[in-house]
């Protein structure tokens, strides 16, 4: 197939793309290199990196002639961002994803493919969650719900666009992917590069003080990279139906023993400063993949392993701090 990604130089783009890319397909890398960024993926000989802004809905258009899928993947994300920028984010959220679904449907093609998030639940009247439950804004005042309800107003445009076509739809909720080279404004990373930082500067035989948000007794449910990418691929390569699936495992984890495991891992020894978690944000965490592992799909990288290849990669690399 010729497929073409949207967000193709970001943590999942790019590694989607390259999967794709292995499998056989013609991939047709989009990205307008704000954060994630084209130079990141290698020479292949089925990746065809191309600049290109959601927001510019003729560009879009032209590209995705001849198209046999799009995966939407272009969006800002990132927790800082989220409360700093909430007007660029609905912007690219929102008419991004208007204008590649009027290209998808100006050019017939069959198939699309919607990259959404927990986000859209913000604290889940249900833990595991499955799909059925309600998304929310609790708030919508709190700039944080921009990503969440930008989100939700994505799944909205998909379904309700493609409602009358003749193109299938598969949306995916991602739950906490982690894994190298996923930049510096998520969890796992940003724990990662404290310790790292804390302990160049702390005395030996001295622990190493850690700040976090939050109490640490928070949970979430973190899938590696490799795991995600296959079970994007089960849920819209090996899926022939419409429909709405979690992308992620099912094995809740306390913040502070996700830190327990990243001592054990870079072998210091801690001291843990909690404080006030950021209004908004989400204590517990966790999906129901009941849907997903009908379709097959098993993770296959433990969340000790995933986080050994994480620090191993951040230890080597010094990522740059992402900037709009």
């Amino acid at each position: 197939m010729r497929i073409a990604v949207t967000g193709a130089g970001g943590f999942i783009g790019r590694a989607l793309t390259i999967s794709l890319a292995d499998s056989g397909h013609e991939v047709l890398a989009l990205d307008n290199n704000a954060r994630g960024h084209l130079k990141s993926l290698p020479r292949h000989e089925r990746i065809r990196p191309q600049g290109c802004d959601v927001l510019d809905t003729a560009n879009l258009c032209e590209v995705t002639r001849g198209i046999n899928a799009i995966y939407h993947l272009a969006y800002i994300n990132g927790t800082k961002n989220f409360y700093t920028i909430p007007e660029r984010i609905l912007e690219v959220g929102i008419l991004g994803t208007h204008n590649i679904l009027k290209a998808c449907l100006e050019n017939k093609v069959p198939h699309f493919f919607l990259a959404s998030s927990s986000e859209v639940y913000q604290q889940a009247s249900l833990i595991p969650t499955p799909e059925e439950v309600e998304m929310k804004i609790p708030d919508i005042l709190n700039p944080r719900y921009s990503y969440g309800g930008g989100k939700i107003a994505c799944e909205l445009l998909t379904v309700n666009y493609l409602r009358k076509s003749d193109t299938r739809w598969v949306i995916f909720r991602p739950h906490n992917v982690y894994g190298p080279q996923m930049g510096t404004d998520h969890v796992i990373p940003e724990l990662i590069q404290k310790i790292l930082s804390q302990k160049a500067l702390t005395p030996s035989q001295t622990p190493v003080q850690l700040d976090i948000q939050g109490t640490g007794a928070e949970t979430r449910a973190f899938i590696y990279i490799d795991d995600a990418i296959r079970a994007v691929e089960t849920c819209t390569l090996k899926n022939q139906e419409s429909g709405i699936y979690h992308l992620g495992v099912s094995d809740e984890i306390r913040i502070r023993d996700l830190i327990s495991l990243l001592a054990k891992i870079l072998d210091v020894t801690l001291s843990i400063k909690t404080s006030e978690s950021p209004k908004g944000s989400t204590p517990r965490r966790c999906p129901d993949t009941s849907k997903l592992q009908k379709l097959g799909f098993r993770p296959e990288i433990s969340l000790e392993e995933g986080l050994r290849r994480t620090a191993a990669w951040y230890r080597e690399n010094q990522p740059q701090k992402e900037t709009l």
